[in-house]
Formats: C-alpha cells, structure tokens, sequence
C-alpha cells in the first residue's frame, strides 16, 4: 500500500519531463531519504515489473552513473574556462605586443618628423637667402619661328649631384657636373636649329641629387643634401631659363627618384616626402618670371607622368618600382590609357624596345658609372636622350654622349 504521507510534490510529474527522467528523479529522491515511500511502494507507483531489490540495486548504480557524468561535465567546464583565460591571456599579450610596436613606430615617427622639420627650415632658410642674393633669371620672349616641324623631348634622369666618382670607367664631380650640362644645353640649342622645333618639353626623371641622405648620421651630411638640392634646383632653374628664350614654350615634368627621398631609411620613407619636391618648389619661385614656361603636375600619381603632346600621349617614370619587360603593360592597365612611347631613367643604360606599337625608351645615367655600379660590373657610357616628336610619335633620338674621364677636376 501506499502511504498516505508522501510528498505529492516529488510523486507529481513535472512538466515537460519524459516518463524515463520520472523514474529515475523518484529513483533518486528515495536514494536520498527525500520521499517516504519503501522500495516496494516505489515499484508500484511507478508500475515497474522487476522486484524491489532489483529496484534498489539498479538505482544505486543509476546514482554512481550519474555522479560520474556531474564530474565529467564539471572537469568540461573547467577545462573550457581555462581555455578561455589562456585565450584572454593570449589576446592581453597581442594586445601588449601591438601597443608596444605602436609607441616604437610613434617615436621612430617624431624622430623623422623632427629630422625632416630640421631639413626643411635649412633649406627654406638657405633657398630665400640664395634667391635673394641671386640675380633675377632673365627672360627674353623668343621670336615666333614660322615652321612648325615637330616639338622637341629632353629626357634628364640621373643627374646624382653631388656624387663623387673617379674610376676607369667615369670621372664626376661638382665641375664635371656643371660641364655635362652645359654641352647638354648647347647640344639641345644645336638640334632646335637643326629640327626647326619651337616648343620643348623637359622630363625629370628622378635621382636629381646623389642620395647621400641615405647615410646620413651626422649634421654635416645633412648639410650636404640640402646643399645638393640647393644646387641641382639652381642648375636646373637655369636650364629652363636659356630654354625659355629659345623656344617659344617649355614644358616641364618631373618624376622622383629612389635617391631623393628625405628619409634615411628605406623603411622610414613617407611616400610623398622627398628632396625632389624642394626643388620643384623652387624652380617654380625662382622662373616666375618666364611666362612661357609651363609646370606640370602629376594628376594621377606623384610617381607617374602622363604627358599629351601632338595629340599622343606618353609616360614617364623613374624606374625603380618597375620592370622594363612589363611596363608598357602595367602602365597602360592602370591608366586605361595606350600610350605612344613611355620613358624610364634609373636603369644607368640605353636600353629600348617596342611592345604592341608603344616604345619602351629608357634614358642614360647623366652621372655616369659610380663605384657601386662598378663593383656590380654595370659599367655604362653617360649620356642622355633628346627626341624629335611629331603628331606619329618618334621622328628621331638624339644621343646626348657626354666623355667618361674629363681632365677638369
């Protein structure tokens, strides 16, 4: 028989639970002296055909099976927390790393912002003062010329001012430098004779100065770099200048180089900070003046010049991010523009071909071969281009060959 006194809240069946999980909670609950009932009642409630031993033993066994899974989930749980705090502790060590990575790059930062601030004010200090004392660059408006046979291009690239050298091979200086450009100068005159051009334009492809900012540790090769600049934006002012009253307009672009940068360090390089952008800044302050002069700036990119002339178009970049067997290629998919001819320096040689209709025309070095390129075994004459262009494209190249040991020191 029944007892009349069980608990009816444990005998009731709860919600939503199996007749199997019944069994087993009463099971338990007279395990644990929570129901008033002996195992043979037990048997009866819950209309169970085995005996009462039966019942017993089988509950004591349900009992261990189930401590033992209590345990099994506890160690889960355990070992899924620790888990997590080794993932937690993993994220505050990143965390760490990357913060610590961050205050190193911030300080390499200021370092370079306080070099390049101190390069900035020596070379605005020294470019007014060098503006000031200089004689205003003449300009005279050239007479109109009647033909119209074509337009000439000037390819410069590599100038390295202030690079030293004095090998088999080449021979250069601040005196040879200024020698070089000034048979450049006569030889472009001779050939506007000989074309019959009125207009030139001038590409400045980059490495104007030697990059001896690549090594500079002290004060005095600071001070030579701002020096170079100085001087090769002075060097190149007057050749416009004489240009200017020769032809009846010129047009100038420029490229930087890998040599001009105002960083340092390859890896401290801010893309758009470089030595070449002085001395663009001062060409234009110091030929204000010329009103035939025009100054163009590179639209689509700071190292890409995309220049119309005769309604063709042509490009122009330094060389250094670029291979010569891809780019025509690449220059063309990314402008979505077909080019006549494009124009390379960096290279240190002549070098040309032709891919799909567009000239591939890569410019001597005007320094000539240095002690680096020497011991790479990249010897080469110095020289640069000048080209005859006409509404076709290329009429003719002319070499500008400049001797590779000159006797003047």
């Amino acid at each position: 028989m029944i007892n009349e006194n069980l608990n009816h809240s444990i005998i009731n069946r709860k919600q939503d639970e199996s007749d199997f999980q019944y069994k087993i909670r009463l099971c338990m609950a007279k395990l644990n002296k929570e129901l008033d009932l002996d195992w043979l009642e037990l048997v009866e409630l819950l209309e169970l055909s085995c005996s009462s031993d039966h019942l017993r033993k089988l509950s004591y066994a349900w009992r261990e099976m189930l401590a033992e899974q209590e345990q099994a989930a506890a160690g889960t749980l355990d070992n899924q927390l620790l888990l997590e705090l080794e993932a937690k502790k993993k994220d505050i060590e990143l965390a760490k790393i990357q913060f610590q990575d961050q205050k190193r790059e911030y300080k390499q930062y200021l370092r370079h912002e306080g070099r390049l601030d101190h390069l900035l004010k020596k070379m605005l200090d020294s470019i007014k003062d060098d503006i000031n004392n200089k004689k205003p660059l003449e300009w005279l408006s050239p007479s109109p010329k009647n033909n119209t046979n074509g337009v000439l291009a000037l390819l410069l690239s590599d100038l390295h001012k202030g690079m030293v050298t004095n090998n088999y091979w080449n021979k250069y200086n601040d005196n040879i430098f200024y020698l070089r450009l000034n048979q450049l100068t006569q030889d472009v005159l001779e050939h506007q004779k000989l074309t019959g051009a009125s207009e030139i334009h001038v590409f400045e492809l980059g490495d104007a100065i030697s990059g001896i900012i690549h090594r500079m540790t002290k004060l005095s090769e600071t001070e030579n770099a701002v020096e170079s600049t100085q001087k090769i934006a002075e060097a190149l002012s007057e050749l416009l200048s004489v240009l200017s009253n020769n032809f009846e307009k010129v047009h100038y672009y420029n490229v930087k180089g890998n040599h001009d940068r105002a960083a340092s360090r390859k890896e401290e390089e801010v893309r758009t900070e470089s030595f070449h952008n002085f001395i663009v800044w001062y060409m234009k302050a110091r030929l204000h003046a010329h009103q035939n002069i025009v100054f163009h700036d590179n639209q689509l990119d700071s190292e890409i010049i995309v220049a119309e002339i005769l309604g063709n178009h042509y490009f122009a970049v330094h060389g250094h991010l670029d291979g010569l067997g891809k780019v025509v290629q690449d220059l063309t998919m990314m402008t979505r523009i077909f080019p006549t001819a494009v124009f390379l320096g960096h290279y240190h040689k002549n070098f040309e071909n032709e891919y799909h209709g567009v000239d591939l025309v890569v410019n001597g070095s005007f320094g000539g071969t240095d002690d680096y390129a020497k011991d790479a075994r990249w010897t080469s004459k110095p020289h640069q281009k000048l080209l005859w262009l006409n509404e076709h494209g290329r009429k003719a190249t002319f070499y500008i060959n400049f001797q590779t040991k000159e006797t003047t020191q």
